[in-house]
């Protein structure tokens, strides 16, 4: 008598459990309703027609007439539940509209029920725990015997519920807990190389559910120095583009990894999400000037050199450990090129602008010495001040200078515009590329008046080549061109957040902080947009040089960090904690 009572004590928990289970599933599927034509629509019926085969099999059949032999369809249809309902919720969300919050919040609580109750009743229904919960049944469950085609189509069958099994797990398991994450480029050498694997710890960093704000709160704690997985910011985060991302990570799962559509306009892989090092932190205005990284804060008016990017920024990848160097594909400069860097760093920062103001008025006057206007020749047109096209366009510039009205007063007044903020007090990046803008001037002003001075002596072009002053001159314009173009973004970076319209220093807002990779000149990172824009290289300056510039620093808010690399376990040889 004591056993009846102890077995229909058992039969009831689980009936009460899954009670409770389907009572969720329902609550589940109404908040999948939708009234708006889109794919949305798709995803109550989808719930419906599941819910009803489940409800049928897990509770009719097994609960009230005690009916086993359809226990293992049960099993499987109860164990797919919540992971179908995981796909129909991306369905519901995936629409033009979205859902309410409120209604996202208990749809995610309405699933958790279901996760959790629907593995634990699967698990109990199995033959080895199931003895007390199937004596007494109408019906006991049948035992599975196969034999012939019956067993191969079993086996087959086996192996493709495992399939979808690990797949959905993963999934679910990749969404919150961790996540492998393979590094995709050399953005962060030497901290990680190209195709290092790394686990990504998520639950401490307020994983959310796809298309929604609702997930876990983030626990952790960032700091500088702290390497982290975060959206790239330089993508659209409408909702088009997060559906079409949670869709292609869905699809990327389903198709082992083979096919992925997270692409781009222009059909390139997206490089989402990126892999960084926090550099920057909430309270902190930065300036980064020649590789060297600055803050400030409220409490302090001068920028201070920060001491731990220090230790991660890398400029010479030729001074890494040697034994990383085979790995390393793309070393943007030799020791003796990053020499050339430093050198011409430091004859900047040298660079005495009292003497240019002079050499600069001595350029003038031995132009209009050599100046012979010629009115059939026609007005000066004001040419490009693009640095590049200075210099490329000087040798027919100078004759037009010459000879064409108003040719002459135009290289006066560019040539000398920097002078009245000579004497202005700058930030280290704007008086840095100030005196950038005073040196292409000056050197684009001695070949101005070299190529006069060739022309005027009636030196035949032939010979032009081998002119020694012209030489010299062309050494300066190519390593300023170098610089400007190819070096300028990447070693320096102006006052971030930029000071207000009355000059009041702004500062990164609370949650929120700005990245970059440790391989500095290889990192498209938060310093850059990934558009060239026409910039001038000084606004101290009304007409200054020109140049094409990714700079666009921009911070992001804690909620786009996904995860944080914890451990590299593969390549073997540098396994362990990052």
């Amino acid at each position: 008598m004591s056993n009846k009572k102890e077995l229909s004590k058992e039969f009831k928990k689980f009936k009460l459990l899954t009670i409770i289970e389907l009572t969720s599933a329902c609550i589940f599927t109404l908040l999948n309703l939708s009234f708006h034509a889109d794919i949305s629509l798709l995803a109550f019926p989808i719930s419906v027609i599941y819910l009803a085969f489940t409800c049928w099999f897990l509770f009719k059949k097994l609960y009230i007439d005690t009916d086993g032999s359809r226990i293992y369809a049960a099993i499987k249809l109860n164990e797919y539940l919540p992971y179908l309902f995981f796909i129909t919720f991306i369905i519901r969300r995936a629409g033009n509209t979205g859902t309410p919050f409120i209604v996202d919040v208990f749809a995610v609580i309405s699933w958790f029920v279901v996760f959790v109750l629907a593995y634990f009743n699967s698990r109990v229904l199995y033959p080895a725990k199931n003895a007390k919960i199937v004596q007494g049944w109408a019906l006991a469950p049948l035992e599975r015997k196969f034999k012939g085609g019956a067993k191969v189509l079993f086996e087959i069958t086996d192996w493709i519920d495992a399939f979808f099994w690990s797949i959905f797990t993963v999934l679910i398991f990749q969404i919150f807990l961790m996540q492998l994450y393979e590094i995709p480029s050399e953005s962060m050498v030497p901290t990680f190389l190209i195709k290092d694997r790394v686990f990504v710890s998520k639950i401490d960093c307020g994983p959310k559910f796809p298309l929604t704000e609702v997930g876990l709160p983030n626990f952790r704690k960032y700091k500088r120095g702290d390497t982290i997985v975060l959206r790239n910011p330089h993508y659209s985060m409408d909702r088009k583009s997060e559906v079409k991302t949670v869709t292609s990570q869905l699809i990327y799962m389903f198709s082992i990894m083979t096919v992925n559509l997270n692409k781009d306009a222009d059909g390139e892989l997206k490089a989402d999400p990126l892999v960084k090092r926090i550099t920057g932190l909430p309270g902190e205005q930065l300036v980064m000037q020649d590789g060297t990284l600055y803050r400030r804060t409220a409490d302090s008016d001068e920028f201070e050199p920060v001491q731990l990017d220090a230790k991660y920024a890398t400029w010479n990848l030729n001074a890494v450990n040697s034994k990383l160097k085979p790995y390393i594909q793309h070393f943007p400069f030799n020791s003796d090129e990053y020499q050339t860097i430093l050198d011409f760093e430091e004859s900047r920062r040298n660079y005495d602008l009292t003497a240019a103001e002079f050499q600069a008025k001595e350029l003038v006057k031995q132009l209009k010495k050599m100046t012979a206007v010629n009115k059939d020749a026609g007005r000066f047109t004001n040419p490009s001040v693009f640095e590049y096209q200075l210099f490329n366009n000087a040798a027919s510039l100078s004759k037009q200078l010459m000879m064409q009205e108003g040719g002459l007063e135009w290289f006066e007044k560019f040539i000398t515009s920097w002078i009245p903020a000579k004497n202005e007090i700058r930030d280290y990046y704007s008086e840095s590329n100030y005196r950038l803008n005073v040196m292409t001037k000056i050197t684009f002003g001695k070949m101005i008046v070299e190529f006069a001075r060739l022309n005027y002596d009636k030196i035949p072009e032939n010979d032009w080549s081998s002119d020694k002053e012209l030489a010299l001159v062309y050494d300066e314009a190519g390593i300023l061109n170098w610089y400007i173009q190819s070096l300028l973004d990447s070693r320096n970076m102006p006052v971030f957040p930029a000071n207000d319209s009355e000059g009041n220093p702004q500062y990164i807002p609370a949650n929120c902080y700005f990245m970059m990779g440790d391989n500095r000149f290889n990192s498209l990172d938060l310093r850059h947009s990934y558009e060239q824009k026409e910039t001038a290289l000084t606004k101290h300056d009304p007409l200054s040089v020109t140049y094409y510039s990714m700079m666009a620093p921009q911070y992001i808010n804690k909620k786009y960090i996904v995860g944080k690399p914890v451990f590299r376990f593969w390549p073997l040889g540098r396994l362990g904690k990052v």
